[in-house]
């Protein structure tokens, strides 16, 4: 397929309300342009191409088909997801595809193996990879400012507000569970967070009582030699929600706030260099994104104690360590959770269309990357132990 520097044009399949606030976040990406729809309800695909001035298509086929379609993202539910990357691929189509990748094992060695014979991208849409918060708390635990990662503990407290039994997310053949559907952004935030691939240990879930669906599950895994817990839960009412990621280094944490974050609290002890070197973020006024993506910050930073002389001498692990100061750094992000996770969809694709536009440019999420934590989320599943 022969592509220009004119827009890529996206062939949508899945336009529920997900779907469709990811085709509102990409009218700001020049990149790219919306020319087809499908979806499994017409009246629902008429009015988004309507919008837009696109296409509709009857049928997955037709839209794989077209030939004013470069790229096609898919957006139905995850059992979906396999089958429409695949049939994009055999048609000569790049895809980018809402988590998870697949649902099996089997599903996503296939599309490991149609995308390299055809020469073909295959993009994911993680967005916490594209989170500036995400992206500062990486650089900072690759800077050896805190010392080494020593482990990883998330607390997914969502809600089921939104989740009456019947819908298709309690129903692990169409939505693969909970760890599958929704568990593989954190595991790849994780790897990246800790430089090494995932192994699972553990897991186990409840099942909710009279309906026999899992709403709660416990993973334990390891990313090289960084032992991580995941903890996710789908019963809380909305204004109950919460997140939060703790990264435990040798001389401080670090959280991360929000299943989108829009917060980051670290607290550490360091030298004076150390402190410098915080201290930069507090006249940053943005944090990069990726893609030349960036969001606005406030940041503030507290010196809580200093120490000078012997007050300093720190051991851990048997190392000596010395510290002039123990500091509160907090940063967030004004414009709210949507208007973050709009940005990060956003960064995303123009990486992704970046990676198709220019020969030897690889995606920041690579395929073998969306393969490796759906293997891992996989493994989980294999592994349950469910309670009641």
């Amino acid at each position: 397929m022969a592509i220009t520097t004119s827009p890529l044009r996206i062939g949508a399949a899945g336009v529920g309300g997900f779907g469709q606030f990811v085709l509102e976040a990409l009218e700001a990406v020049p990149d790219v342009k919306l020319t087809a729809v499908y979806d499994a309800d017409p009246a629902r695909a008429r009015s988004v191409a309507d919008r837009y001035g696109a296409v509709v298509c009857d049928s997955l086929e037709d839209l794989v088909g077209q030939s004013t379609v470069d790229v096609v993202y898919a957006a139905a539910p995850p059992a979906a997801h396999g089958p429409a990357v695949l049939a994009a691929l055999r048609n000569g189509k790049h895809v980018w595809v809402e988590k998870p990748l697949a649902t099996s094992r089997d599903e996503v060695a296939a599309i490991c193996r149609q995308a390299a014979s055809a020469g073909l991208r295959v993009g994911i849409d993680y967005v916490l990879r594209f989170n500036p918060l995400y992206r500062w708390a990486a650089e900072l635990g690759r800077s050896g400012l805190l010392g080494k990662l020593r482990h990883m503990t998330l607390e997914n407290d969502a809600a089921d507000e939104r989740l009456p039994a019947e819908h298709w997310f309690w129903k692990p053949e169409v939505s693969g569970t909970i760890l599958v559907e929704h568990g593989v952004h954190f595991f790849d935030i994780a790897a990246e967070l800790a430089g090494a691939e995932g192994q699972m240990e553990y897991c186990e879930a409840w099942v909710r009582p009279p309906y026999g669906f899992t709403d709660r599950v416990l993973a334990v895994t390891r990313f090289g030699d960084v032992p991580a817990v995941f903890y996710h839960a789908f019963d809380k009412p909305d204004r109950v929600e919460r997140t939060a990621f703790r990264l435990a280094y040798d001389l401080g944490y670090v959280t991360v706030e929000g299943w989108m974050p829009t917060a980051v609290q670290v607290e550490a002890y360091v030298d004076d260099e150390g402190l410098s070197r915080l201290e930069e973020v507090l006249h940053a006024g943005e944090l990069p994104m990726g893609a030349g993506y960036s969001a606005p910050v406030q940041v503030s930073l507290d010196v809580v104690e200093s120490y000078r002389g012997a007050g300093g001498a720190m051991k851990g692990r048997g190392v000596d360590r010395k510290v002039t100061h123990f500091v509160r750094l907090h940063i967030s992000c004004p414009e709210g959770k949507q208007a973050i996770y709009a940005r990060t969809v956003q960064a995303g694709m123009a990486d992704f269309a970046r990676s198709i536009r220019e020969a030897g440019y690889a995606a920041e999420v690579t395929l073998e990357q969306a393969a490796r934590s759906v293997g891992l989320a996989l493994d989980a599943v294999d592994r349950t132990i469910l309670r009641t």
